[in-house]
């Protein structure tokens, strides 16, 4: 679920781990085996740092030069492993080979120094393969384990170059697809980004990369604090088809220094009103949180309407739309979109539907039009919710192996999630087994794609969670049975149920 495990690392949890990471990349080496330090490597002290807007700190080798954006993307993965086989004295790169026979005998060398038994490299080879569940990750705890060696980790960046996108697309149907975005990404180092938290990475996590470029900066962070940030993340929705973004906020999230809502508008500015448009999800987690600053500290009492309606539109609602102008708004029905999450910090929900009602009206009150409130299906709990609410949708799909479908009032809403692995985030360190139900492949999504397409509006859930393991957005480390993926792996089909070009 996005609301606890997510706010409490970003908003209260610093992670001595990623600190610890950050030392490490700066005092030591891949060693031994004959390959340079991956792209994204270097440390040093930010230049504005990644919080202003400015020029973050590069590796002094980066090359900052990027393709040309194109509409289609060929990705070269970078030549094959075939050096010596050597004991890294440091750290150990996960991503190292390409196949699986070759990954297999660059992890055991880095581990071991020493040539893996045919055995060892065919079983492994094997499992990566046909096993949804077993990763490189997997396959490198284990031989470390087996080696009675503690292995801090690094993941390479296996392609040649990354490639802009071109965000165009030509529109096909009538569909609105939309995703969960979530923006709690402290790069680098700070909570959420963590290399061995999540399974897959986007660039910019460790050090700053040219996709995240905006206004004077060459290059920047994976962290929401940058307008490059958003620009990048809105320009590679639009080339994969999605109309909108539910921007996954919390509430403090919103008065940050510098503001991050300020940065996404930026952003919004410079893609045009064209592009994805932005709807709010209404995380409700922070509510009653020792951790959270007021107002948040104090949970609203569902059974008082007034009062905690008023809590909530003055604290999340009316900043954030005040804050994004309304020619970026994505509407239903000519009407601005609300998902209304339940995270268990909002009770009694069997009396939740007056402070939906009173909340609508707020809106309205304030910026002449009535919301699209798309409400956690926990809240029906209050039999009236079906008159107040304008959609129902339930957040974890995979539980029941349903998309969540809504025909409330004659409108169809389909919501799903297609992707699973929160190995990292949940149990650090741990080889996943069959019980933790990892999904990595990009079938489900095809089925479910398919399965919607007479649905009004689709969200995914989500865009770009990687501690969950849910996202579909690029990321340069996808392996999916025994090869590499692209990182539009899943994009390029949103992209081609949505567009015919």
């Amino acid at each position: 679920m996005p609301g606890i495990l997510n706010y409490l690392r970003a908003m209260n949890r610093p992670s001595l781990f990623c600190a610890l990471c950050g030392l490490l990349l700066s005092a030591c080496d891949l060693g031994g085996l004959g390959t340079a330090p991956p792209p994204e490597a270097g440390a040093g002290g930010d230049i504005g740092g990644p919080g202003t807007g400015g020029v973050a700190s590069v590796d002094a080798g980066a090359d900052l030069t990027l393709p040309d954006p194109t509409t289609q993307p060929n990705f070269q993965v970078r030549d094959e492993f075939a050096g010596p086989c050597t004991r890294a004295p440091g750290i150990i790169d996960v991503n190292l080979g390409n196949t699986p026979e070759t990954f297999v005998r660059a992890a055991f060398c880095q581990i071991s120094g020493s040539e893996p038994p045919a055995s060892t490299v065919s079983m492994w080879a094997g499992q990566l393969r046909t096993v949804e569940y077993v990763r490189r990750i997997d396959v490198v705890h284990t031989l470390c384990q087996q080696a009675n060696r503690p292995c801090a980790l690094v993941y390479s960046d296996p392609w040649r170059a990354d490639i802009p996108l071109l965000p165009t697309c030509t529109r096909k149907g009538t569909r609105d697809l939309g995703a969960v975005l979530m923006f709690f990404s402290d790069c680098p180092n700070g909570v959420n980004c963590g290399n061995d938290w999540a399974n897959t990475h986007p660039h910019g996590m460790r050090a700053a990369h040219p996709l995240f470029s905006f206004g004077t900066a060459p290059a920047n962070y994976y962290n929401p604090r940058n307008a490059g940030y958003w620009y990048r993340e809105l320009l590679d929705a639009h080339w994969a088809g999605l109309q909108f973004f539910l921007v996954n906020t919390y509430g403090p999230d919103l008065t940050t220094n510098p503001n991050q809502m300020g940065m996404l508008s930026q952003a919004l500015d410079r893609a045009g009103a064209d592009g994805v448009k932005i709807a709010l999800f209404d995380d409700t987690w922070a509510w009653g949180q020792t951790s959270s600053p007021a107002p948040f500290r104090t949970s609203p009492d569902l059974s008082n309407t007034e009062a905690a309606a008023q809590a909530i539109y003055q604290a999340k609602w009316k900043p954030f739309f005040t804050q994004i102008a309304k020619q970026y708004w994505f509407t239903v029905q000519n009407r601005p979109l609300i998902y209304f999450y339940n995270a268990g910090t909002l009770r009694p929900a069997e009396v939740s539907s007056p402070v939906i009602a009173r909340l609508k009206q707020l809106f309205a009150a304030d910026f002449g039009v009535m919301p699209f409130v798309s409400v956690d299906n926990a809240f029906f709990a209050d039999p009236n919710m079906k008159n107040v609410a304008d959609a129902q949708f339930t957040w974890d799909t995979l539980k029941s192996g349903n998309k969540s479908r809504s025909t409330l009032n004659g409108f169809i809403l389909d919501h799903y999630m297609v992707k699973w692995d929160p190995v990292g985030r949940d149990k650090p360190g741990v080889v996943a087994t069959a019980a933790d139900h990892v999904l990595k492949g990009t079938s489900l999504l095809s089925d479910r794609l398919a399965s919607s397409v007479d649905a009004q509006m689709v969200v995914i859930a989500t865009w770009n969670d990687l501690g969950e393991g849910t996202g579909i957005e690029r990321n340069y480390d996808y392996y999916i049975a025994g090869a590499w993926q692209p990182p539009t792996a899943f994009m390029s089909l949103t992209r081609a149920a949505q567009c015919s070009d």
